[in-house]
């Protein structure tokens, strides 16, 4: 009901600007030579249709649009990709920027007419229109971009399409398109004047302006209207593509997945140094894991728990004493933050990890058994908006469960579960662990989070 009255509405809309324009027309400019009435003005586009340079003149005109619009759009790209991740190269373009905007089109128009080729000057019209808006868009953008979750993207080994796809992407595209449809009919207008003035071989531009010449005021209106038209028809669409969301896209068939089965039976861990500020971490740390087993790190706050995770996977680097394993084996990270992609479920979630290289039905029925396990089962199509703290700490333990390792570092991995829930999610941690032969260091504060682990180091 609501799109039925929706449609009733715009058609309302249309019939009421349609009528005061006849009423206009009519009775009060009294000049149909001059102000055409309502009919006039349809059967003037209908006829439109018969011109043998109909056609030609729209292909042009959208040719010139859609190039205009796409080179903007790689050009803002660039600048505004290097610009987010520069503040001195964001300083410097800033003023160009700002140029662009605040002169008047009319003023870059009569330039160009000077320096190009008339069928060039519709698209750098559309460059100087489009290009400072989109950037400062994109800018906003690629700033926006969650880096905790490109280090959980680098930790379950992402593709570089998957962090476009579902990372990057849903970051910028509010801003990229708040930018492309604010400046559709900012561009439009700009390529129109451009034909208009410079004549080019056709275009819509160029009809409006022979219509002018010989003082056609129907046929004038309804290359107007054409105009107008096109370019809410280009608006229309840009509001349909930015809903659009990527699909996690699997394997047409299972390929086995090679991870490095060479991890020392022992990896020792001592004389590593970070320091933050003035405080120095982890200076007197001496710890050994062993392979296959469970090792727990129990220390207070601040002694540097997560730094030495952080090292152990490659995320940080550490002033002494070389920790990082990410380059020599496939290490898995739980962070303490849950680090969801919101805009995907949570079997989504857990399986992106391993889409490439799996089929859908293979992956879900995995998914499945560990769910089930973990008591989520009814919640594997939700989105993580919908579910409390403690199910979203087990859709990350089973996206780490789900993800084949060499070494499987968790922060803190029961926080958030009461008392019960946390004995059977350590239960079936334990139990995953025997059964795959995984090798686990995890950190916590919390006495009674140690019972599962082979070996507990604690450290006041």
């Amino acid at each position: 009901m609501r799109k039925r009255k929706k449609y009733i509405l715009i058609a309302a809309s249309w019939f009421t600007v349609l009528l005061c324009w006849q009423l206009f027309s009519l009775y009060i400019i009294g000049n149909k030579d001059i102000f055409p009435s309502a009919f006039q003005l349809i059967a003037a586009v209908f006829y439109l249709f018969s011109e043998a340079s109909f056609s030609s003149a729209i292909l042009s005109t959208l040719l010139r649009g859609i190039c205009g619009m796409l080179l903007s759009l790689c050009l803002a790209a660039i600048l505004a990709w290097r610009a987010s991740r520069s503040d001195a190269f964001r300083t410097y373009i800033h003023p160009f920027l700002t140029l662009f905007r605040s002169v008047p089109i009319i003023s870059f128009l009569f330039l160009f007419l000077i320096w190009f080729s008339p069928e060039y000057i519709p698209l750098i019209m559309a460059l100087i229109t489009i290009v400072p808006v989109l950037t400062e868009n994109l800018i906003a953008g690629f700033r926006n971009i969650d880096h905790s979750l490109l280090e959980m993207s680098y930790m379950y080994a992402f593709s570089i399409r998957q962090k476009i796809k579902h990372i990057i992407y849903p970051a910028v595209s509010p801003y990229l398109f708040s930018g492309l449809i604010s400046t559709t009919g900012l561009g439009w207008k700009a390529i129109i004047m451009g034909e208009a003035l410079a004549q080019p071989v056709t275009g819509i531009g160029v009809m409006i302006r022979e219509a002018h010449g010989f003082i056609e005021v129907p046929r004038l209106l309804a290359w107007t209207l054409v105009a107008v038209v096109i370019s809410y028809g280009f608006e229309s669409l840009l509001k349909r593509i930015e809903k659009y969301s990527f699909p996690v896209s699997f394997a047409s068939k299972d390929h086995a997945e090679k991870i490095m089965e060479n991890f020392p039976d022992i990896l020792n861990i001592e004389g590593i140094r970070k320091r933050y500020g003035h405080k120095i971490l982890l200076s007197e740390l001496q710890l050994s894991v062993s392979r296959g087993k469970i090792t727990c790190l129990m220390a207070s706050s601040g002694y540097g728990k997560t730094t030495l995770l952080r090292l152990l996977s490659g995320l940080d680097h550490a002033e002494a004493g070389d920790v990082s394993l990410k380059k020599d084996y496939r290490v898995a990270f739980l962070f303490q933050e849950y680090r969801l992609l919101p805009h995907l479920t949570v079997y989504e979630n857990i399986a992106l990890s391993r889409s490439s290289c799996m089929r859908e039905e293979t992956a879900r029925k995995e998914i499945t058994e560990i769910l089930e396990q973990l008591d989520m089962r009814n919640c594997i199509d939700r989105f993580p908006e919908t579910l409390s703290g403690g199910e979203c700490q087990r859709v990350v333990l089973a996206r780490m469960m789900f993800f084949p390792a060499s070494l499987y570092l968790l922060d803190e991995p029961f926080k958030g579960l009461d008392f019960d829930l946390k004995q059977r999610v350590m239960d079936y941690l334990r139990k995953w662990q025997v059964r795959y032969g995984k090798t686990i260091l995890y950190v916590t504060h919390q006495d009674d989070e140690t019972r599962i682990a082979d070996k507990v180091v604690r450290i006041q």
